[in-house]
């Protein structure tokens, strides 16, 4: 096993502190090439400073029960964990980050309100932070198939969605940046159907039956909410930002419909980026993915961990084993690694590095897990990474109640 050491504030307490977390984090070993673990007060980021563009994602949980909640809950300017989302923000001070979970209004009311009343005001006296590019587009959650998707006899919202939500844009997800977007290059794919993936994982009963009837999965929508690729001007140079967000692989029955989903979602999101896309049509149908020398990033809560959780065995290995990504470094974080020796139950036998979650769930049922990520192409080079957890002995530790997940972020050099 390797061991990580590491002062906090370089006090007595840190020491101590550190010394306990090693002695009761389970025995795991590292299954991939580097380790990057961060205290939650991580190195000052600055835009341009040195060529190094930091990328980063999160899951903010602004998902709200009806439509127009979220609008009417930012204007109020004082509610705590918007306060905290942003704070978080602002600490790590991303150059391009994508938002999961931000219900989407087509006028884009709500991230306006958030830059306007939390992101463009100082939190708990940290720098404030503006976005001028912004991305924002439809998605399935939310929009009424036409079929009885979880078999119960009538069509009806939440679970009859072409992606799961109670109204239209509800989970949705908004890219910001510091730099340019090219709008008109932009694309979309929330309509790919599932039936025109080849070799689809295709639910399946118990006695081996197709779970959806041929005429109902013909209709069926891969992506639960969207793919885009997003490509953004960075020092005259194009690079593909492609952002997804995976329907969870659970709330499901023994055909297991919501993991194999989740297994295509990410498979299409790998194959569009590395380029085994002949098979996949925009929104516009223009076919294929990205050319081979494409610099990308591909950015989401993808609701897959490689080692633990419920997703299908296989379906986070399209992200950690891809040749097309670079995987020199894993972002980790101190207070993840702590936060399962605390939690006990399913944390205690994973088989993962704890260091690495990004997300705090049930400890009876799932436990901790890696499921959000940030992955560049391998042609551009990870300077640093890591994942916004702060320590119990860290200041700002509250912050953790901000989302059930955390930023993950990864400079990569830009020259």
């Amino acid at each position: 096993m390797k061991i990580f050491f590491f002062l906090w504030g370089g006090t007595l307490i840190g020491w101590l502190a550190s010394s306990f977390l090693v002695a009761v984090m389970p025995q795991i070993p590292l299954n991939e090439t580097t380790c990057s673990l961060h205290s939650a007060n991580t190195k000052e980021h600055s835009l341009d400073v040195g060529g190094v563009i930091r990328f980063a994602t999160y899951n903010v949980a602004l998902n709200r029960k009806n439509a127009g909640d979220l609008i009417a809950e930012l204007k109020d300017e004082k509610a705590s964990k918007i306060a905290q989302i942003a704070e978080v923000i602002q600490r790590i001070k991303p150059d391009v980050i994508l938002l999961n979970e931000v219900d989407y209004d087509e006028h884009g009311q709500a991230i306006k309100l958030l830059q306007q009343n939390y992101l463009g005001v100082s939190q708990n006296r940290t720098p404030a932070i503006t976005y001028p590019h912004v991305y924002l587009g439809p998605v399935n959650t939310g929009l009424e198939s036409p079929c009885d998707l979880n078999q119960d006899g009538k069509i009806a919202l939440p679970d009859d969605g072409y992606g799961y939500g109670a109204f239209p844009g509800q989970y949705g997800m908004v890219l910001l940046s510091k730099y340019p977007i090219e709008k008109a290059q932009v694309r979309t794919f929330q309509n790919f159907l599932w039936r025109d993936m080849p070799d689809a994982k295709r639910p399946r009963n118990e006695d081996g039956s197709l779970f959806y009837p041929q005429e109902i999965f013909a209709k069926l929508r891969l992506p639960s909410k969207s793919v885009w690729d997003v490509p953004i001007t960075i020092h005259g140079q194009t690079v593909h930002l492609i952002c997804a967000h995976p329907t969870p692989p659970v709330f499901d029955g023994a055909e297991d419909r919501n993991g194999c989903r989740n297994h295509d979602e990410i498979r299409m999101v790998v194959d569009y980026a590395a380029g085994n896309a002949d098979y996949i049509y925009d929104d516009k149908g223009v076919r294929g993915g990205l050319a081979a020398d494409s610099r990308f990033v591909i950015v989401g809560d993808m609701n897959a961990d490689p080692f633990d959780g419920d997703s299908l065995q296989g379906a986070a290995q399209w992200l950690t084993e891809s040749a097309a990504i670079n995987h020199t470094k894993v972002p980790a974080s101190w207070g993840a690694a702590y936060a399962a020796s605390r939690s006990g139950e399913k944390n205690q036998t994973q088989r993962g590095n704890p260091a690495h979650d990004t997300g705090d769930f049930n400890d009876q049922f799932s436990g901790n897990l890696r499921v959000d990520y940030c992955l560049p192409s391998r042609q551009l080079r990870i300077v640093d990474a890591g994942v916004f957890w702060p320590h119990v002995q860290e200041s700002r530790f509250e912050l953790n109640r901000a989302s059930d997940h955390h930023l993950v972020w990864v400079d990569v050099e830009f020259p």
